[in-house]
Parts: C-alpha cells; structure tokens; sequence
C-alpha cells in the first residue's frame, strides 16, 4: 500500500459546539495533491487501490476521495477503467499535471556554475526534458556540491546536481540518490594542472584547493596522500591566476575548464592509476539528489529522466550542434 505522510495547518481545523473533541477536516485541495502523488507512483495497466482503501490511508470519506478522483479524470492527469469486480485500472496519465498537483510549484535544480559546455548541456537537456511535460523548470547555480546540497536541505531547491562520487561521499538519511546519469554527464575527467618550471627538489608543494568542492577535495587528498603539501583555500575560479602567478604549484579541476588556459607555464597530467582506480568514473558522472521524503519528485525523475536522452542532448550541446537554453 502506498504510504502518505500527512500534515494539518491551524486553519485545517473546525470546532462544532458542543462537540468535545475537535477532528481535523480533510481539505480538497490537500486530497488532490495527495491522490496525485499516488498515481504518480503507479504505471499504466495497475490496479488502483479501492475508494475505500484510499479514503482509510487518507483519513478521509469515501465521498471526498471520489470526488477528487473525478476531478484529476476531468482534468486529463489520469485515465481509468472500471472493471467491475475486477476492480479499477490505471489506463493512462500525464506525468507533469499530476505533478503539478501535487506539488503546485515550479520544479528547482541546484547546478554548479555553467563553465563549460558540458555543464550547459545537461541544464539544456534536463530543462527540455521539463518541460515538454509542462512543468516549470528553474535553475539555481551554486559553486561547491556541498553548497548545492546544504540549499536543498534548506529546501531552496527541488533537485541537487553534484557528481556521483560527492553524493555518495556528502548525502545523510535527509537525502536520497534518485538517479544516476552516464559517465562524462557531470565532467569530462579531472587532471593535474601544474607549473611547468616546479623544481624537482622541492620539499612540499604548495597545492590548491576549493573545500567548497567534495570531488576537488578529495582527490587532491587521494592523489596527494604520499606528497609533503601545503594546501591553499581558493577558490575554483582563481586556480589558473594562482598557477601563473606562483603561488602554488598545482591543482586538481576538471579538463574543460582548464583546457585554454594551458601553455608553456601551465601543463596538465592525469590522475595517477591508483587515484583513477580508487574512484572509478564516479567523479564524472552527474547525480539527481532529493530530500528523502520527496516521493513526488522521485517518481518525476524515475519516469522521465531517460539517461540516454540527456547524454544525446547533452552531447550535441558540447558538439556545438545545439544551442545552450535553459
């Protein structure tokens, strides 16, 4: 049985004189985003649950629950065929009408800062995505995956985008991985980026580091764990000035963003084997995180985000084929 968590607001109530216990009154509107939920989570062809069976999850009459199940027919979220004694089935439904009922609010992504193209694509191809099913779709860019995520804890936003490896490294049990998109969808790789004139008897490199990123973090921990370093907080957008102008001597970010600004004084090598084979492709794929208790968005993202769709987008935005909209 579906589960629905239930809140009632102050106006909710009504006292009836003389009665001695006061019962809290079902809403219409809080019925329709709750049975919209519900037929979120279902797919075409399932059996839907009793009108009697709703209304007892509900806590509400059998006539309310009609009446809203009526009502989301009418307005074209769902279709049903009644079977008799068979029961009732889900024939059809509109993904983004239902979750626009039960949220009633623009869709929110927390994305990191658009730099390059590939970042571009993704916000292109999540927003076309949207709002092809008539949801409104906005972004919020935030640097530092951990930013991202403490502004959807703050519940400034639907949708966190971070990579793979920073989610599983960042969320608690207030967050949850709805999905995970194809290697490069978040990054292409990072690299080492170093001066070229470092002196091979240096004691202790002098290495930059942005701690609002988890990914740039901790590989420069993984990478640089047998190195004698001094690390320098900066942040992301100022590692090739610090490069240049000497005051470290390498770095850790991803190749697209630092692939101009390389030259005779700036050079790039990988990650060493044993950092790459710690992490996989993990860093490089881009993760969809929600609140835990976000069931709504999570059937949204469970039923339209097709990873082979958005790598096809994506892909023709880095190509130059598609133009960036979002």
């Amino acid at each position: 049985m579906f589960t629905f968590h239930e809140h009632y607001d102050r106006d909710e109530w009504i006292c009836q004189e003389p009665m001695p216990e006061l019962k809290p009154l079902k809403k219409r509107s809080d019925i329709n985003q709750k049975l919209s939920e519900y037929f979120l989570s279902l797919e075409p062809g399932l059996n839907i649950e009793s009108v009697r069976d709703l209304a007892a999850s509900l806590d509400a009459s059998v006539g309310l629950i009609s009446e809203s199940i009526a009502f989301l027919e009418s307005s074209g979220a769902i279709s049903i065929e009644r079977r008799g004694q068979l029961g009732s089935f889900l024939t059809g439904s509109s993904i983004g009408a239902l979750w626009n009922l039960a949220r009633n609010e623009p869709l929110v992504i927390a994305h990191t800062l658009p730099s390059n193209r590939r970042y571009e694509g993704l916000a292109t191809a999540l927003k076309k995505i949207f709002n092809k099913e008539g949801i409104d779709t906005y972004f919020i860019f935030i640097r530092g995956s951990k930013t991202r995520l403490s502004s959807l804890r703050d519940k400034r936003c639907t949708i966190a985008i971070v990579s793979q490896f920073a989610a599983e490294g960042l969320k608690t049990r207030q967050e949850q991985i709805a999905a995970v998109l194809h290697p490069g969808s978040f990054s292409k790789s990072h690299q080492v980026f170093y001066r070229s004139d470092i002196s091979v008897d240096k004691k202790s490199l002098e290495v930059a580091i942005d701690t609002d990123s988890f990914d740039q973090t901790q590989l420069s921990n993984i990478e640089f764990k047998s190195e004698q370093v001094n690390y320098q907080r900066i942040t992301f957008m100022n590692i090739q000035h610090y490069l240049a102008s000497k005051k470290v001597d390498m770095a850790i970010w991803t190749e697209e963003d630092m692939q101009d600004r390389l030259g005779d004084n700036i050079l790039m090598r990988p990650l060493s084997e044993p950092t790459r084979s710690l992490i996989k492709d993990r860093n490089t794929r881009a993760a969809l995180v929600i609140r835990a208790e976000d069931q709504a968005t999570c059937h949204l993202i469970n039923k339209l985000v097709d990873a082979d769709l958005i790598a096809s987008i994506q892909n023709d935005v880095v190509a130059g084929a598609v133009i960036p909209e979002y």
